[in-house]
């Protein structure tokens, strides 16, 4: 049972991730744009409320580190993609490569897929030693960073 839902949960973060590509793209040209420090400090805000709500127990800290520590890398490796992105531009120059499009969408589908795996895994044991009501919460937390707001 725990398996099937951390996959559900995977797959549904997989799919929504594939879904608000284009859509992230576009919405990131009318956002302002955040310096490396900032978008790192979003998703360390982000995991210590994670943490907060869910309340563990000292026993279930023990878990805590390895989930925190995948979320830090995941939110250098967005600062870095996103400082990246502002440095070449996000606007299109002429008229639009629909086979360069197709690339880009790919490349960012298969990005987004194995951070969702690399969470995943890295929750899985939190996930293990939460009660019922701690996994409601944390699932819906997950889902959560695949919203396009999220990256």
């Amino acid at each position: 049972m725990r398996k099937a839902l951390v996959l559900f949960t995977t797959a549904a973060l997989v799919a929504g991730s594939a879904l608000a590509g284009p859509a992230v793209a576009r919405d990131r040209m009318d956002r302002a744009e955040l310096s490396a420090n900032q978008i790192t400090d979003q998703y360390a805000a982000r995991t210590a409320r994670i943490k907060a709500e869910l309340r563990l127990t000292p026993e279930q800290a023990k878990n805590w580190p390895g989930f925190e520590s995948t979320m830090n890398d995941l939110a250098k490796a967005s600062a870095d993609r996103q400082m990246a992105m502002q440095t070449t531009g996000t606007q299109p120059k002429g008229p639009v490569d629909i086979i360069e499009q197709m690339r880009r969408q790919a490349k960012y589908m298969s990005e987004r897929s194995v951070e969702r795996k690399t969470i995943a895994d890295a929750a899985e044991p939190l996930y293990a030693s939460l009660d019922d009501q701690q996994k409601r919460r944390f699932a819906a937390e997950l889902i959560n960073l695949s919203r396009p707001d999220a990256d």
